[in-house]
């Protein structure tokens, strides 16, 4: 007998299977929690950008953030297929009017929001046992490392081709907010503002934390070159922390297990330089 579950972006309802064979995953964040709810290998296709865990690299890639391959989407006949909102909306409004069994996952605005997904994610599997163990688990990071960070001012940048910070509605603003540091943006309305560099200088942050695409030796020289030529030279007298690439970024559920953890670490720590080797996925 079918389910229906309700979609708040589609504000319809998604008639579905207790039991899926096929799944396709156009949203990284949403590969990973299939994966760690013990579902991978149901998974015949993601999008381009979903390679947590590693075994995601391996899939058919089908499509990015805003198209995909009707042709092999046909063959593979899935069925469900999670995207995302924000870049994401109007291809699953497409895919929804063409008939296609799609169900659209919020973008995370909060850590909160992360652990939500889980259940939202759980509930369209029918995967509620597992879903509420791994949100608990997850819950358990979250309580794990609450307050464990002196109040340290941070200024996080991220390589856009173009300096973007972080605002108030951010998952990376509230996981410092609940180790204990402040994002120095945290007044701004805007998920990933362009940062002020005359506000950057009088806001005058304790400790940057740069991602590039591509953490290199090159990057990290361009990232200090750039400082200078923004007239912020004085930052570089700062603690500069590097994270590898898509890491803070990333809103599944290994920026819980992964990412909160070495924020913790690394800023309690002071380290001047870090690189995370793992890109923060932690299945344990």
């Amino acid at each position: 007998m079918a389910r229906k579950v309700y979609n708040p972006l589609l504000d319809d309802y998604i008639e579905l299977n207790h039991v899926f064979n096929s799944i396709i995953s156009l949203d990284p964040g949403t590969t990973e929690t299939i994966f760690m709810l013990g579902l991978g290998h149901l998974i015949k296709a993601t999008d381009a950008f979903s390679y947590r865990p590693a075994e995601a690299k391996k899939l058919i890639k089908i499509g990015s953030y805003t198209h995909v391959n009707k042709e092999l989407l046909d063959k593979l006949n899935p069925d469900i297929i999670f995207t995302s909102y924000g870049a994401q909306k109007e291809l699953a409004k497409r895919l929804w009017k063409d008939g296609y069994p799609v169900y659209p996952i919020p973008v995370p605005l909060s850590v909160n929001s992360i652990l939500d997904n889980v259940i939202i994610i759980g509930n369209v599997l029918a995967q509620f046992s597992r879903a509420s163990s791994l949100h608990k688990e997850l819950l358990n990071y979250v309580f794990r490392y609450r307050s464990t960070v002196p109040p340290l001012k941070v200024y996080i940048e991220f390589d856009l081709g173009g300096p973007i910070t972080i605002g108030f509605p951010s998952h990376i603003n509230h996981a410092l907010e609940i180790l204990g540091a402040r994002n120095i943006f945290s007044d701004s309305s805007d998920s990933y503002p362009i940062p002020d560099d005359n506000g950057l200088l009088i806001k005058d942050p304790d400790i940057i934390i740069y991602e590039p695409k591509r953490l290199t030796d090159y990057e990290k020289e361009r990232f200090r070159r750039n400082l200078i030529n923004r007239g912020l030279e004085r930052l570089l007298k700062k603690k500069i922390i590097f994270t590898a690439g898509d890491f803070l970024a990333h809103v599944g559920p290994s920026f819980i297990s992964g990412v909160i953890p070495w924020l913790s670490s690394s800023l309690s720590q002071g380290k001047e330089e870090e690189n995370p080797s793992n890109n923060g996925y932690n299945n344990s």
